[in-house]
């Protein structure tokens, strides 16, 4: 028989082990409780940060996913910080970048008569060490010509003849340098006008002001013109076009920057509206290739051939998931379908397979817009996948549409970096010349050109084009 004394033992180790139990599912709710109040502080967080983290802000822009990589990206103890503000270097496994060793222009013989600590003068040289300096020479003061320009009178017709020269423009004091100079300090080096007029001072001792600045930008805008038309004509007859838009300033008003760019051509234009009427001005209204962009009405209105971008919507898709639980599976399923599509067009699949493949994904996208959910984010999602469901799936089909919009995004960054500094376009010239220039300098860009060259060419181009189309001044008989 067990004795009084084991099981009053028993009967305490019992007691305790269910005070132990109670105090763990006390502890238990506790930690529930402050995991539920973390939560709610996550999303509040996460709201806050949507302030200026949005689906639509580029991965490029996002200072949380920079903050993580940056603190992830080696061993913080190994790595001293850098206070020059640079870049680290070049990434682990890239191969590092050389400069071309230059052909020397002239070659001067450095030497030594005699020993610079005891005084003994040297017989002959034994060996040479070459070093290669690149320098550029001081800037030159202004050249001024005055060009006596001779009238004839013809006494057949009595039309009136002014001479012309090719570097003598028809208008204005400066020559087709300054003018090149001007408007690639504006566009390119992001000069305020003033700057541009102390740069020309200060390095070649000529008389500029702000307003003469501004005005030899506007004749560059005007000598670009026709190079302009060129570009929006390349780009009508693309068969894709990746096109964006962003808010700018004009004179105050909210007015908007398109940008239409291809692998050769960018092309920008400032409008005052935001629908769409301008791609129908820009493209024409028979355009018959693909468009590229994101969610904004304007494009379906326009075309029917689009293709939506896939960055927008998993960004989209991923801030849903972070506001609401039945997010999560939409999100994973999303990008497990983007991420085998793209592993599906790696091979080279006939136009028959790539049909195919997008009835299936299609299909796909159709089970995730049935599904039910609560009314919220998640709902809202759901909505924009289906308004969209034509127009998801264009680059399955078509090998040259992209899935996303991401050289639209890129290439309204230099405008608005731009538009921080400048603030806002003053009038219809401001406008003007704004859309020009910035469009040559990035098609220029891309295709590999020299800015400096390509901008005095144009403005060449521009005056030998006038003078080829003036008409004769017929004097009067009177």
């Amino acid at each position: 028989m067990v004795s009084d004394k084991k099981v009053d033992q028993l009967l305490e180790r019992i007691t305790a082990l269910e005070d132990r139990v109670d105090d763990l599912e006390q502890e238990n709710e506790e930690l529930k409780q402050e995991n539920q109040q973390l939560r709610k502080e996550n999303k509040r967080l996460r709201a806050k940060l949507r302030w200026y983290e949005g689906p639509h802000t580029p991965p490029s822009k996002d200072q949380a996913n920079q903050d993580e990589s940056s603190s992830s990206d080696g061993d913080e103890d190994d790595e001293q910080p850098r206070t020059d503000g640079g870049s680290p270097g070049r990434n682990p496994g890239h191969d590092p970048e050389w400069r071309t060793a230059p052909d020397p222009d002239r070659e001067i013989e450095v030497t030594c008569d005699c020993c610079p600590d005891c005084g003994e003068v040297f017989d002959e040289s034994a060996g040479v060490s070459p070093r290669l300096v690149e320098e550029i020479p001081d800037p030159q003061p202004p050249e001024v010509t005055q060009y006596n320009r001779h009238h004839y009178e013809c006494h057949s017709c009595g039309s009136e003849t002014v001479a012309s020269h090719p570097d003598c423009p028809d208008e204005g004091q400066f020559g087709v340098n300054v003018i090149a100079q001007a408007a690639l300090s504006r566009y390119d080096h992001r000069l305020p006008y003033r700057k541009i007029a102390d740069r020309f001072e200060q390095l070649h001792g000529l008389e500029f002001t702000g307003a003469s600045a501004w005005h030899a930008t506007e004749r560059a805008a005007r000598a670009g013109r026709c190079e302009y038309e060129r570009i929006r004509q390349h780009i009508q007859d693309a068969e894709v076009v990746h096109v964006d838009e962003t808010g700018i300033k004009r004179d105050g008003e909210q007015a908007w920057i398109w940008t239409f760019t291809t692998e050769e051509h960018t092309l920008y234009a400032v409008r005052e509206s935001r629908g769409s009427d301008v791609p129908a001005e820009v493209l024409g209204e028979d355009f018959a290739g693909t468009v590229i962009c994101d969610g904004w009405r304007a494009y379906p209105a326009f075309s029917e051939t689009l293709q939506r971008c896939w960055a927008h919507i998993l960004r989209e898709a991923e801030q849903a998931a972070e506001q609401q639980d039945e997010g999560e599976p939409i999100y994973r399923a999303l990008k497990q379908l983007y991420v085998a599509l793209q592993t599906q067009l790696e091979s080279d699949l006939s136009l028959r397979e790539r049909a195919e493949l997008q009835r299936v994904a299609r299909r796909e996208l159709e089970s995730l817009i049935e599904r039910s959910v609560p009314d919220g984010p998640v709902a809202t999602l759901l909505g924009k996948i289906e308004g969209g469901l034509d127009h998801w799936l264009t680059f399955v089909g078509e090998p040259a549409v992209s899935p996303t919009n991401n050289a639209a995004e890129n290439a309204l960054r230099e405008p608005v970096v731009l538009r921080k500094l400048i603030g806002t376009l003053r009038n219809d010239r401001g406008m003007f010349v704004h859309e020009t220039l910035l469009s040559l300098l990035a098609t220029w860009s891309q295709q590999g050109r020299n800015l400096y060259e390509e901008l005095k060419r144009v403005a060449r181009d521009n005056e030998m084009i006038s003078r080829a189309h003036a008409v004769p001044v017929v004097a009067s008989s009177g």
